[in-house]
């Protein structure tokens, strides 16, 4: 078994990208795996144990310095991938393949890709708020699952596939995240401002659902017979996507369908 695991590590770190091989945390899928159970054991175990007997913290002014900073560095780095040939014409919606050489926007497109799996990891601190604070009921499957597989998405992405049509995507969800956390700043300022702010909430759910419904097309491009980009990726990578297409559409239909359909009755 040990054999088996070990050529199996040596088999992905042979395709792996020798540009990130010595970048923190890009090291192998133990890496990764590491990240993620001490993840789900802190949030679901160790500090739900720790404030078992303890009021909930105030996180107010911590959380309002969190979102904004998720603004501004979500805008950075999709300046970075936009201007690392996007909008410049040298790639193009379709197949687009992955520059792997050192030029100056294939580096600056790589380093955009693994500054967002950084950001990946920085995002899970949103789980640690929700149970310092209490709010159990915000650690839910759809949380952890979105958290965790975004996560290794981010890894895998930067580790195999950094840049090209991969890139396109990253764009759309860091698009999505600047509105979001943009919604949990202003909500945070009290009732008045969460008031105003209601329609909004669903239409962010929308968004993402839109935003998982453009990536599942777009991938399909990477299955054609001359596009070639690393097909292996894409085989586990839809169904992931597809799976958080199905999971944010039945939370939509039950926070927000069923409310509408309450109202109308």
């Amino acid at each position: 078994m040990m054999y088996i695991c070990e050529k199996y590590h040596e088999l992905l770190m042979r395709h792996s990208d020798p540009r990130v091989e010595k970048w923190t945390f890009m090291g192998g899928f133990g890496t990764i795996m590491y990240i993620s159970i001490g993840y789900l054991l802190l949030v679901l175990v160790i500090l739900p144990a720790i404030m078992k007997n303890r009021e909930p913290l105030v996180l107010t002014t911590t959380i309002r310095i969190y979102n904004i900073s998720q603004v501004v560095l979500c805008c950075l780095i999709l300046y970075t991938l936009m201007t690392s040939g996007w909008i410049q014409g040298e790639y193009s919606l379709g197949c687009q393949t992955v520059d792997y050489s050192n030029s100056f926007n294939a580096t600056r497109q790589l380093s955009a890709l693994y500054w967002t799996y950084i950001l990946k990891m920085y995002e899970l601190v949103e789980t640690v708020f929700f149970v310092l604070r209490k709010k159990y009921n915000q650690v839910s499957p759809l949380h952890l699952y979105h958290h965790v597989s975004t996560l290794f998405i981010a890894y895998v992405g930067t580790k195999f596939i950094g840049g090209g049509m991969f890139s396109l995507h990253v764009q759309t969800n860091l698009l999505i995240h600047i509105f979001m956390y943009t919604y949990y700043y202003l909500s945070s300022f009290g009732p008045e401002w969460q008031k105003s702010l209601v329609p909004w909430k669903s239409k962010l759910t929308i968004a993402q659902m839109v935003q998982f419904t453009l990536m599942l097309i777009h991938s399909v491009i990477a299955f054609l017979p001359g596009c070639a980009v690393p097909k292996t990726f894409f085989y586990f990578y839809v169904p992931n996507i597809f799976l958080l297409y199905k999971m944010f559409y039945d939370f939509y239909k039950k926070t927000y369908a069923q409310k509408s359909v309450f109202k109308v009755q």
